[in-house]
């Protein structure tokens, strides 16, 4: 449902896999499942807000955040999340939804599903009259290499911002740096 529409972000594996993960987590502590229920919902009511065509910065690193944790739970132990600059305030406006996909497109793209060490670090910071959203992604044994194309991501941007995207790779590391700044 959710993937076949180009502005989507999230897939419907995802979906199914956190729910399958929350379902356990019922059994173990009840509370943190039912906060990650909760951030579930919050992510499936941002992607499904009719009408909804801007957002500020402040509330798509908030949904991020939220996807994020439940990532955090299906890969468990694997995966190491550090987050820096959720604070940002609401005076940057962004088209709804347009990170998220970036960091979803990550996660899959460098397939850290199969990996067992996974460090991920997202750092957003206020420059001049905009922001820098930087993805950092380590892994071990090794990265699947290759640059991501996020053109289709980074379309809604076009006309509303200026924008300029770079990415560099390592043997072990991928770094996404997308500066954003006001037209």
């Amino acid at each position: 449902m959710f993937n076949k529409q180009p502005d989507s972000a999230l897939n419907p594996h995802f979906i199914f896999n956190s729910m399958n993960a929350i379902r356990y987590t019922i059994f173990e502590d009840q509370e943190k499942a039912s906060e990650l229920l909760s951030e579930l919902a919050h992510l499936l009511r941002y992607k499904l807000s009719d009408g909804k065509i801007a957002t500020s910065i402040a509330e798509e690193l908030s949904h991020i955040t939220q996807y994020l944790s439940l990532e955090k739970l299906r890969l468990e132990e694997r995966i190491n999340i550090t987050l820096k600059g959720t604070e940002i305030g609401n005076d940057f406006k962004l088209p709804c939804s347009i990170l998220l996909p970036i960091v979803e497109k990550l996660l899959h793209e460098k397939d850290v599903y199969s990996v067992f060490e996974n460090t991920l670090s997202l750092v957003c910071t206020k420059i001049d009259s905009g922001l820098l959203f930087s993805l950092c992604l380590e892994q071990s044994p090794k990265l699947k290499q290759g640059n991501i194309n996020f053109s289709n991501e980074l379309t809604p941007l076009d006309g509303i911002v200026k924008y300029q995207l770079n990415q560099e790779l390592t043997p072990n590391s991928y770094k996404m740096e997308l500066k954003l700044d006001k037209l």
